[in-house]
């Protein structure tokens, strides 16, 4: 049964990392020419791309193993004796 509950939590997380990740989505720039050595200015919320794209993944994998750990849970559960 504590399979279940944590793989529901693991899903919950796997959500709440997608939604992060979307409200602190970086933007590209939009045809802008940048001077050699000059900083586009980011806003503080922005995300870099490594930092999004580790976040997306790290959501994916806990939203893969949740829904593993659900699957799992209830065929243990259903196989159990009455």
């Amino acid at each position: 049964m504590w399979q279940i509950f944590g793989g529901a939590a693991l899903i919950v997380a796997g959500i709440a990392a997608f939604i992060e990740a979307h409200t602190h989505r970086p933007q590209p720039p939009h045809g802008i020419v940048i001077p050699e050595g000059a900083r586009l200015p980011r806003e503080p919320s922005e995300l870099s791309h490594t930092a999004y794209d580790l976040l997306r993944i790290g959501g994916w994998a806990l939203l893969i193993f949740g829904v593993l750990l659900v699957v799992v849970g209830l065929i243990d559960y259903a196989r159990r004796p009455a």
